[in-house]
């Protein structure tokens, strides 16, 4: 199956977010299914939360935010003007979540991580409709953000990569050094006479 691009008019792959001939973002119709809640599977109820729609349940105060509303709530912007957070993030042991949720929007099973992989914090994502937390993970989740979480993750990951980087150049400069060797006494040519 292929979705039409509303910009450029041109076929794209059902699995792309992004046009792949002018960079555009594909809006994908979805069947809706009834909004109901993945874990008690009683019906949302739609609330608004810091001028940002949102669907909760009513039994276990578990929250959907489609992705856009999750980018908005979590992001430095939002959370560094409400006062209401508090001045210490304090990161809760990880829970072990018995099974994998289906999506709110279209029923397919969401896959779950750790958000920004440090903040001790299991989402569960659906790549192309939103965000499932479970009661108290979005306070959590705008805790760690307003409290510096973001910066850390990215220290992280920039420590990570010039870890990394400096393997391969030691990796490159091990292989340079054999190969120089290699050459200097020809013992491919050697090598290869004994055959």
């Amino acid at each position: 199956m292929s979705v039409i691009c509303n910009y450029c008019k041109k076929t794209n792959n059902e699995k792309s977010r992004y046009c792949v001939h002018c960079g555009g973002q594909l809006s994908k119709e979805t069947p809706q299914i009834a909004a109901l809640c993945p874990g008690c599977r009683c019906s949302l109820v739609e609330e608004n939360y810091r001028n940002s729609r949102m669907d909760s349940c009513p039994k276990c105060h578990g929250i959907w935010l489609d992705t856009e509303e999750f980018s908005f709530l979590a992001s430095e912007r939002d959370t560094y003007s409400d006062p209401a957070i508090p001045r210490q993030f304090r990161r809760k042991p990880l829970e072990v979540k018995k099974s994998y949720i289906p999506c709110v929007r279209c029923g397919s099973l969401m896959n779950r991580r750790n958000f920004r992989k440090i903040s001790g914090v299991l989402i569960d994502i659906c790549r192309n409709h939103g965000v499932w937390l479970d009661a108290g993970e979005l306070e959590q989740i705008r805790s760690f953000v307003a409290n510096g979480g973001l910066d850390t993750s990215q220290d992280k990951a920039i420590l990570a990569n010039k870890t990394q980087i400096a393997q391969t150049a030691r990796d490159v400069k091990d292989l340079n050094t054999l190969f120089r060797t290699l050459n200097k006494f020809n013992l491919r040519r050697i090598l290869l006479q004994g055959y």
